[in-house]
């Protein structure tokens, strides 16, 4: 059944094609970086890599494409009704959650881990002695599943899963948690970015999270989610969900 959840649900996103526009938006860094590199610009190359792979990738394609991917894993059942049909079944609501988190992180990961890895490589003219390229495609990987888990959890709580992911990410991501350092530790792209520096050994950009603390909070975050996840499904059955 665990198989079927996970065949339904990739036909699902795909049969949406949600994935084009986070597609387009991931050729976007890496047009960006071949600019650069025609532009026969050699120096700082290294900065310019990270600045362009935590403004572009982590702080905007990352939380978008996992936003899009996470709440139409689940979501869009719910929305159209469907989600009945599923949850009348003798399926235990955990498998249900983690087919539909292990989706949603799949298809993030398919679209923004090769854009890293291009994108790195190209405004780096190569892999040369940088662990960029590797540091931050774990960085995105690991920011892949905890943002997949939290808005899958989302869109089992509520119907306007979008909508307050978006404000997730444009206020909270992208605003308050750059203002407010303490608020890092709820923050995945900070979580992301610590993992990412914990491997990379250019010093051209410092994190605001060490790399053991940020992985631990991220089991947290999707131990968290996976939970909340799985009760609100449960409440779904008898009406309360809303």
């Amino acid at each position: 059944m665990t198989l079927t959840l996970l065949s339904l649900t990739f036909q699902q996103l795909l049969g949406r094609r949600r994935w084009i526009p986070i597609a387009l938006l991931a050729l976007m860094p890496v047009g960006i970086a071949l600019l650069y590199r025609l532009a026969g610009a050699g120096e700082g190359a290294a900065g310019f890599a990270t600045g362009l792979l935590d403004g572009f990738v982590v702080t905007l394609l990352l939380p978008i494409g996992a936003l899009v991917f996470g709440t139409g894993a689940l979501g869009a059942e719910i929305e159209d009704g469907t989600a009945v049909y599923l949850l009348a079944r003798p399926v235990a609501r955990w498998r249900i959650v983690a087919a539909k988190i292990a989706v949603a992180a799949a298809a993030t990961l398919a679209l923004t881990v090769p854009a890293t890895v291009a994108t790195a490589l190209i405004a780096l003219g190569g892999f040369g002695s940088h662990s960029i390229v590797g540091g931050f495609a774990a960085g995105v990987a690991v920011g892949a599943v905890v943002y997949s888990a939290v808005f899958v959890s989302l869109s089992a709580i509520t119907g306007r899963a979008l909508i307050i992911g978006l404000v997730y990410v444009f206020v909270w991501e992208a605003f308050v948690t750059n203002v407010f350092s303490g608020t890092r530790w709820i923050s995945v792209s900070h979580y992301a970015l610590g993992i990412a520096d914990s491997i990379t050994s250019t010093g051209t950009f410092e994190a605001n999270l060490d790399g053991a603390p940020a992985l631990i909070a991220s089991i947290v975050v999707v131990a968290a989610a996976f939970v909340v996840g799985t009760r609100s499904l449960q409440r779904f059955e008898i009406g309360e969900q809303s």
